[in-house]
């Protein structure tokens, strides 16, 4: 999927974040028993030309 800055209307670059365990996650609330049904990792998307940062989560249907 294409997406592209709010700010500068530039297409966005697919990114990475790190951490312990090399994925993000968001996690419907109020938090139950974690499930992978309620949850999704995300994903920054970069703006080469302006920096600003959006996040996407792969699985938004998990949290309707």
């Amino acid at each position: 999927m294409k997406y592209i800055c709010s700010k500068c209307e530039k297409e966005l670059t697919k990114a990475r974040a790190t951490s312990a365990i090399g994925k993000f996650s968001a996690i419907k609330e109020p938090i139950k028993l974690f499930t992978t049904k309620e949850s999704s990792v995300m994903t920054p998307y970069v703006c080469s030309n302006c920096g600003y940062v959006e996040w996407y989560v792969e699985k938004p249907e998990n949290f309707r």
